[in-house]
């Protein structure tokens, strides 16, 4: 059997899924292989968090409703120290600000991937192939290569332009392509146990409680899908040298009442426990020989402290797919694939260095960097690094550095309150007449493509501004004249929707759909003065790209002219009795004849 797409994605879990599903969305072909059966997987337990931004990216995609319709949502949280309330202890589910998702959602990952699989399948008749497992890859013609194992079929090759591992921590993709995973394993091992409970501990459904104590540490209690509830903690280092592997379900249950004392627990059921070992790991290299890629856990790992495992992963997925769509429709050079790893690593190394404190005060210990301070708490330490890492897990803080090839720098005289690198902040606007707000991220969804948000503010201060944009947009320097469908639009107007038409408005046609920013909280919030304007150039993954005034249209073209493929290619049909020439935008091609010399 064999099978030719433009990419493989090897591992069914969230982050290959949404890989896979971006890239079909996008018009990319992809096979996704899953070593382990689907009726035999783990159906609940592993990741459950899913971070605001997350649910902003997800929602572009169309999958954020579907998800919360399962889920258990969460906004703030209780703490408990010997059974008595206290302070909140995280700021995880609390103090979430400038987004519409001001809340975590909770969702065990087993009905995450139902969600982005039936989100792929109806962009790919392919599916998942379940019980698939990669053996061997090798490049020829400058092509992927690859062997899989099947349990149904024997083994079927797959020949694709580029193979991508999310594979987990033990990747296949990683090991066969010879990348090294750089860190530490840690001799401490945490327990997780999630089903229906019985506890007599005060709002035990309202969502995540910080529980410290004196035998166990800081102990996890988040609520669940489907009325399961989940708790974890760092497993005491006499009970895994008294049992080891040989640790049982009943060991767990009984080490979980007492991590709970004075609060009662019972199990009535229980879905699923694991006990795991501990490792701040890092992936040297993201892409190795121009065709394979890693993400998720196959690139990164680290314990579930902060609940950034899945997260990071969906992040990498959004970030690789809509780059390597990007390039393989023809719309942008191959050097934006090389800013895949220089945007993501960072982000995963910042992770594993918060990882390194929480998996050591979890346990109720004392980092080595806090040791010489006599005052030192491990229930400090851990507000503290909840606190100071805040924006990074709710994903709302991160950040990619100006000056790359897909994010400008900034001017030093702008006074914008976004710059380039950071994501773009969802605003309230208005359809023309109509008086019900609409969320800016609803008006557009991610297809691979940049959106380019003209505010024009105020049309009666702006028009001369809003005119010469126009003329430049249609001028033969714009990047409308680019051959790459890699754009959409749309304008904003500060002011009142009440009467009249967006052109009478303008006084040009506008670019895309016109919305208004009534009240002019749009413009406040992006810093942008109504009497000046700016476009906003908004990345496929909601990242801004780079800001530019009103006037100034040649700064966007020289923005795009760095990646986006400009040159206009045309099929022409040459028969062998064809005296006529051809014209060509640019380039040179060979057309052989059935018979005669070949016409270049």
């Amino acid at each position: 059997m064999e099978q030719e797409v433009d990419v493989l994605v090897c591992g069914g879990g969230p982050v290959g899924l949404l890989t896979a599903y971006c890239l079909a969305r996008y018009g990319v072909s992809t096979y996704v292989v899953e070593q382990h059966e689907r009726a035999k997987q783990t159906m609940y337990g592993r990741a459950a968090m899913i971070a605001p931004r997350t649910l902003e990216m997800l929602d572009q995609l169309d999958l954020t409703d579907a998800l919360g319709q399962i889920g258990f949502v969460v906004r703030g949280q209780v703490s408990y120290k010997d059974g008595v309330r206290t302070e909140s202890k995280t700021a995880a589910s609390s103090n979430i600000t400038d987004t519409f998702f001001d809340y975590l959602l909770l969702c065990r990952q087993r009905y995450t991937e139902d969600v982005i699989r039936e989100g792929y399948e109806k962009y790919s008749k392919k599916g998942v192939k379940y019980g698939a497992r990669l053996v061997d890859f090798s490049l020829e013609n400058s092509k992927v290569r690859s062997t899989i194992e099947t349990q149904e079929s024997g083994q079927l090759t797959i020949r694709s332009k580029y193979i991508v591992g999310a594979d987990g921590g033990r990747s296949k993709v990683r090991e066969l392509a010879g990348i090294l995973l750089e860190g530490e394993h840690i001799n401490r091992h945490w327990i997780r146990i999630d089903g229906i409970v019985e506890t007599n501990m005060p709002e035990a459904r309202r969502g995540i409680c910080g529980i410290q104590s004196a035998s166990h540490g800081s102990i996890l209690w988040a609520c669940l899908d489907h009325g399961a509830t989940r708790v974890g903690f760092a497993l005491p280092r006499k009970l895994w040298e008294e049992r080891g592997e040989s640790i049982t379900r009943e060991d767990v249950i009984e080490e979980a009442k007492k991590a709970l004392q004075p609060f009662t627990l019972k199990f009535k059921t229980v879905d699923w426990w694991t006990v795991y070992s501990v490792g701040q790991r890092l992936a040297a290299k993201y892409r190795v020989n121009d065709c394979v890629f890693i993400s998720g856990d196959a690139a990164h790992t680290h314990s579930s402290g902060a609940a950034q495992g899945m997260n990071t992963g969906l992040h990498d997925a959004v970030n690789l797919s809509w780059k390597l769509a990007g390039y393989l429709n023809g719309w942008l050079s191959e050097d934006v694939l090389e800013t895949y790893a220089t945007e993501r690593r960072p982000i995963a190394q910042r992770i594993i260095e918060q990882d390194k404190i929480i998996s050591v005060v979890t346990g109720g210990e004392i980092p080595e960097q806090f040791k010489d301070d006599p005052d030192a708490d491990p229930n400090k330490i851990l507000t503290q690094t909840y606190e100071a890492n805040a924006s990074l897990n709710t994903g709302l803080g991160i950040s990619y550095p100006q000056g790359s090839l897909l994010v400008a720098s900034l001017k030093s005289d702008e006074v914008l309150k976004v710059v380039p690198g950071q994501r773009a902040p969802d605003v309230l606007l208005q359809k023309p007449g109509i008086r019900i707000p609409l969320r800016l991220q609803s008006l557009f969804k991610f297809k691979g493509k940049f959106t380019l948000l003209s505010f024009c503010g105020d049309p009666d201060k702006t028009r001369s501004s809003v005119k010469e944009w126009q003329q430049f947009f249609d001028s033969p320097d714009s990047f409308k004249n680019y051959s790459a469908d890699v754009f959409q639009y749309i304008t904003i107007v500060a002011g009142s929707n009440e009467s009249g038409s967006p052109d009478e408005h303008l006084g040009v046609p506008s670019l895309g759909n016109t919305f208004y920013d009534v009240d002019g909280s749009a413009h406040k919030r992006y810093g942008i003065p109504t009497e000046k304007g700016a476009v906003i150039v908004m990345r496929p993954d909601g990242m801004i790209g780079t800001v530019c005034n009103l006037m100034d249209g040649k700064e966007a073209s020289r923005y795009f002219a760095q990646f986006v493929i400009a040159r206009k290619e045309k099929s022409i049909d040459i028969h062998n009795d064809d005296k006529q020439g051809a014209v060509l935008a640019a380039g040179e091609i060979s057309l052989a004849t059935d018979n005669g010399p070949q016409w270049t």
